[in-house]
Formats: C-alpha cells, structure tokens, sequence
C-alpha cells in the first residue's frame, strides 16, 4: 500500500515530535509539515524554565513533567543524539551523563531553526483529534497566545507523540484507591516531584518502585526525611543505585490501611508492617493513554448503520497499550494516524530518530505497507502471543513484560525497521544508528558507567 499524505501536524514538543518533525521535513516528500507544542518551550519530559525559574504561574506551568531539579540522566551522549545532530559531550570528568538542563539546552538548540522558519507553533494545546470518514483528521485545539482561543483545522495526516507521560500510573493494591480519595496529599507520584524540601522534612516515607525516579527520589529523600526511607521493591534492579543505610528495602506492599491518626500503614507480602507513614511516593511509571483522540468505529454499528466515533485508547485497555498499531507505529484501520514514542527504550532519542525516519518514508510512498487492516495487525497479533509466552515463563507478575516494552526484542524490531529504511534509501545507512551488537555492548556498559558516576559524585 502506497501513502502520500501531504499535509502533517505533529502534535508535542518533546524529543520524540521534535526529531519527527526534522526527519519529516528533510527525509520526507511533504507540502506541509507542523508541530503543535501546549507548553511556551520546547523540550516534553525534558521541559526545564517555567517550572523551576520565578514566573508567574499560568496555563504554561500546569501541566506536570516526570522532570525534576537535579536531575541527572542514565544515558550517555551518544544515544542522546539525533541523527547528524550530535550531543556536546558534558564538560566534566567523572559525569558523562547530561543534567536536565544539558539535554533541555540540546532540544532547544535544535528546535530554534523550526521555531524560527514557523514549523513549531508554541503555546497551541490540542483537545481534539477526529477521524474524518473519506480521509483526513479534524483538530482542534486553544492558541494559548490568544487567551486559549479555540482553533479548529483539517489535517491529511497526523503524528501524536503524547502517549505516556501526562498518565501517572499506580499499582491496583487493596486500600490504596480509598487513601487517592480520602487524603491525596498522601499519594504522590513522580509526576510531581519537585525535590525533597517541603512537603517530606521529617516526615516517614516509603518510596514504591526501584527504577530511576524511585531510585532517585529515595537518594534524595535520605538526608531530609525521616529515616529509614522504606522502598518496595518487586525486583532486583538493572539501574544502578549506591547503597544507603537511610534506606531500607522491603517487599511488595499487598495492600493499605490508615490509623486513628489518619497515618498510613503498609501491609507488606511476607507479612511485615510498616506504620505511621505520611506520604506513600509511587515511581512507578506511566501508562499508553491519548484522552484527545477519537477514531471512527472501525465497523459500523448494527443498530445505527454509521460509523461513529470513538476513542482509540483507555486506561482500561488489557495488555496496557495503544491497540491496533502496525510496527507499533501506524494504526491499523486508517494508517495517516502514527505515533512516534509508544515503544519504550533503553535509548528513546535514538530509536525516535530510527521509527520517525521508517515514517517519513512510508509516508511518502517509498515504504510499502500491508494493503489491508487485517494484514497491518499481524504485528500485533505477533507480539501479544509473544506477550503471552512470556509471562508463561515468568514467576514474577511484576516483570518487565508489556506490550510496548521491548526488551530483549528492541535489537530486532529495530534492525528491521533500519532494514526497510535503508533499502530505500541507502545513504541513511551512514547516518542512522547502527543498531548492531558493538552499539548494543556500548549501551550495556552505561549502567556500569552510571555506578560510577554516582559513586565520583558521592566522593
């Protein structure tokens, strides 16, 4: 199947519309290609000045970010980098990885050009994403610029790359929705996070989750809080984090429960408590969710003989995903909707810059693709078998088995990807990231250089 759409929005701002919007315009045979961005800067989860600078609060600061001050990455430069765009390697010795404000200035620097020739819209939120029944996607959204004025716009095609991080995700344990109800400023989640001062002085908390915002936040917590920081862990972690007596690691909490005080108390598997906790601190993670977004009924209703419209996504959805994408990238039924960013990644920039490449040519006719919905959900089918298989073998309902997580499989789903790019376009061959077994051993070797790092920093 040949697709030629001509005009293209892409919708946020972040390092994954960002890099789409490059290969687009460069890779791509396009009359019109956009980004709309909600906040008044460039960035996404890499977002940096309002939120930590004096301005005014406004409708540019309200939306949360999984960013936080302090905040050092767990990747190094190399995969930081977006194709013929390399990242200036960090001017410190014993820190190769890149500080939020680094990788904030990275984006902002390759995104001024864009900005500058009129390609990014800054300030533009968008409310509404509609399939059009014969062809096209209707948009509508608020110019920020002019007091949120409503705007409405019919686009061939469209890119949304908002798929995880404004949907905080929290575990289904007994008693804990209760508390969300009953006193939230106890729940917290990463999201949120702003550093440890304030709301946690002296206070006991227990951190959920051993990955990189729990491991952080619980390192940072240490000197401020009470002590010992509780954190649950399910899993032994492949992140690096350095010891800490101020840290205690616990079990998985199998349900909540409050106290005369209102304090809270963790029921933990292996039949401990933990009481008198004031703020539960939940990292763990986000899940696939675009509330904007409506398609059409992919069959028509019986009772109404129409197609009507309905959304693509719920938090509901079982396994946890954006359902009914080819290569996890173009939907199934009416391929001129994409996303760029569903799959996660040991190294998210570099595979953005692979999977919006493959985009901007299958776009623009040179890709082929299945020629029907049916064949176009193979990849689907595929990978939820996989999925099944997988937890089949695992002892472990915690483990790291979901649909859009790789894993072992991101070495294989990308090679083809890169495959199809360069058999049309041999040059790219020289430009994209190789994806081979020598890149594969370099992005291992960062979690040692990670311990490192923390450790030259504690010293």
């Amino acid at each position: 199947m040949t697709l030629q759409p001509k005009n293209l929005l892409i919708i946020g701002g972040g390092p994954c519309g960002l890099i789409t919007l490059r290969n687009c315009l460069h890779r791509g045979t396009f009359s019109k290609v956009q980004l709309v961005e909600r906040r008044d800067d460039v960035g996404g989860v890499w977002y940096y000045k309002t939120r930590y600078q004096n301005h005014t609060p406004d409708h540019r600061s309200r939306w949360s970010t999984p960013a936080y001050p302090g905040l050092i990455g767990n990747v190094i430069p190399e995969f930081l980098s977006f194709s013929e765009h390399p990242f200036p390697a960090p001017p410190r010795e014993h820190q190769p990885f890149p500080t939020l404000a680094e990788t904030n200035a990275y984006l902002k620097e390759f995104a001024h050009p864009f900005i500058e020739n009129g390609h990014i819209r800054l300030s533009f939120e968008v409310t509404g994403v509609e399939e059009v029944e014969g062809g096209g996607w209707t948009v509508r959204m608020k110019n920020w610029n002019k007091g949120g004025v409503v705007l409405e716009e019919i686009w061939d095609a469209v890119v949304i790359t908002t798929v995880w991080f404004d949907n905080p995700h929290f575990p289904d344990i007994p008693g804990l929705r209760e508390l969300q109800q009953q006193q939230p400023n106890k729940i917290q989640h990463a999201i949120n996070w702003t550093g440890p001062l304030g709301d946690y002085e002296a206070k006991r908390v227990l951190v959920i989750g051993n990955a990189n915002s729990a491991n952080e936040m619980a390192a940072q917590l240490a000197p401020v809080a009470q002590t010992p920081i509780y954190r649950s862990t399910r899993r032994i972690s492949v992140f690096p984090s350095l010891p800490d007596t101020r840290i205690e690691d616990i079990g998985p909490v199998s349900r909540y429960t409050t106290n005369d005080n209102n304090k809270i108390t963790a029921h933990v598997q292996d039949g401990t408590t933990i009481e008198n906790i004031d703020i539960v601190l939940f990292g763990t993670g986000y899940y696939p969710h675009v509330p904007y977004l409506r398609v059409l009924r992919p069959e028509p209703d019986p009772q109404i003989r129409a197609r009507t419209l309905v959304p693509l996504t719920s938090r509901t959805t079982v396994p946890s995903r954006i359902p009914s994408l080819h290569n996890q990238i173009l939907y199934a039924y009416n391929p001129t909707l994409a996303f760029i960013g569903a799959p996660t990644s040991f190294i998210p920039f570099t595979l953005a810059d692979l999977t919006s490449t493959w985009l901007s040519l299958a776009w623009s006719g040179l890709i082929q693709i299945p020629r029907t919905p049916k064949a176009r959900l193979i990849y689907e089918q595929g990978r939820l078998r996989t999925l099944a298989e997988q937890r089949s073998e695992s002892d472990n309902p915690s483990d790291l088995i979901n649909f859009h997580f790789l894993g072992r499989y991101e070495m294989e789903y990308a090679r083809g990807l890169r495959e199809d790019v360069i058999r049309v376009s041999e040059g790219l061959g020289g430009v994209l990231a190789r994806w081979d077994d020598e890149q594969d051993g370099r992005r291992f070797a960062m979690y040692a250089k990670k311990m490192e790092s923390l450790r030259a920093s504690k010293d």
